[in-house]
């Protein structure tokens, strides 16, 4: 087996496969402390960029090499790598949209880092009140559905991924 991680070449078993996918998912979820302030505020989103692109690289090829395996074609994990691809850019954008005020034309005065906690927490409370509480009309119908599409990407990844380590190998 060739573990190259540059190379779409090669098979892969069901079970490399799935160490592998694993590995990649949870480097996905430790790359989001590269989100952090004191990350952001030094270098930017370059670290977190550059880390999705690798491990979307790796996620491809690991995927690539399993439908191979597989007797499949390879052209759906591109269509669900793209997908991811689109999500991590808006992201990207999201997140340098709050974190950089001066370039949305707003005023940093006045900002501390006791408002800035205050205008989490209260974010995060409504985020709570709106998706466990009942139902307040089409705002909350309407914000409800906008999470579920943030969250989808991830979720497409990750149902994918099973599908493609759950087909048989071919010889």
């Amino acid at each position: 087996m060739d573990w190259a991680i540059v190379s779409t070449q090669g098979r892969l078993a069901r079970k490399p496969f799935a160490l592998g996918v694993l590995g990649v998912y949870i480097a996905g979820i430790a790359a989001q402390a590269l989100l952090s302030g004191e990350v952001m505020g030094r270098a930017g989103p370059w670290p977190f960029v550059i880390a999705q692109a690798a491990l979307i690289w790796i996620w491809l090829v690991l995927h690539i090499r399993r439908l191979r395996d597989a007797g499949q074609e390879a052209a759906p994990a591109f269509g669900v790598a793209l997908i991811y691809l689109l999500s991590i850019a808006l992201l990207v954008l999201l997140v340098a949209f709050f974190t950089h005020p001066e370039a949305a034309g707003r005023s940093s005065v006045g900002d501390s880092p006791a408002r800035a906690a205050a205008i989490g927490t209260v974010l995060v409370v409504f985020l709570f009140n709106i998706l466990f509480t009942p139902d307040f009309g089409v705002f909350s119908t309407i914000f409800k559905g906008l999470i579920l599409i943030a969250f989808l990407p991830a979720v497409i990844s990750l149902l994918f991924s099973i599908r493609t380590g759950m087909r048989p190998s071919v010889p």
